[in-house]
């Protein structure tokens, strides 16, 4: 049996913890862009077995997460943490510019100079704004994975994600978290914002912590 979900393709056989398929491809299409001396060493790491899945599945389906793990995890051990982040960034970045996030920023940056107590107002809704977006897209982008939600942050200039109910496999990733850092601070970019973003696995909830800095 197989049908349909928000125009994605499914199969009874995929109904566990999965990622929509066009992430995968669009991270695979970018290593391959890269220098021999940085996408072979990539390449070599992942498993034909998951290269293929990802190659022949289409870009509408969800495809089991344990792939996603695989590649995500794989970009952190060759590229390390930091560079991994900016290459989601990138990706995710490239990915919205002309898209989803096209019409909202070009919102947020049309704010008139009202002086600089508002401004600093302005851009901490533009950041609320933009952030509304992150539990949204990990629910477009996932399927059975938990939720992502803003948290109060009591410090001025900071915010706060944690997901939840996180599928085990998905939060013990740390590919799978260096993803979610990168596609944060791509939203962000778009309010014209340097962030750094944190990230929390201290306790049970798996949390970003954002600080914004001019």
């Amino acid at each position: 049996m197989s049908g349909r979900e928000d125009g994605r393709v499914w199969t009874d056989a995929m109904r566990n913890p999965a990622i929509i398929n066009s992430w995968n491809r669009a991270a695979m299409r970018r290593v391959r862009s890269f220098p021999d001396a940085t996408r072979l060493p990539i390449l070599d790491t992942i498993t034909r077995a998951t290269q293929n899945a990802i190659a022949r599945a289409r870009a509408d389906e969800w495809l089991s997460v344990e792939y996603s793990i695989e590649l995500c995890d794989t970009l952190v051990d060759v590229l390390g943490a930091e560079r991994a982040v900016e290459f989601w960034r990138d990706l995710v970045y490239d990915s919205w510019v002309g898209g989803l996030l096209e019409p909202l920023s070009a919102g947020l940056h049309s704010t008139p100079d009202l002086g600089d107590g508002a401004e600093t107002e302005q851009l901490e809704q533009r950041n609320q704004g933009v952030l509304a977006l992150a539990p949204a897209a990990w629910s477009m982008s996932t399927r059975d994975c938990g939720e992502i939600v803003v948290a109060a942050d009591e410090d001025a200039g900071s915010m706060r994600l944690e997901a939840h109910n996180l599928p085990p496999i998905v939060r013990v990733s740390e590919g799978i978290q260096v993803l979610y850092a990168g596609a944060v601070k791509a939203m962000l970019a778009f309010s014209k914002l340097s962030t750094h973003v944190e990230i929390d696995t201290s306790g049970d909830t798996l949390a970003f912590s954002l600080t914004f800095r001019d």
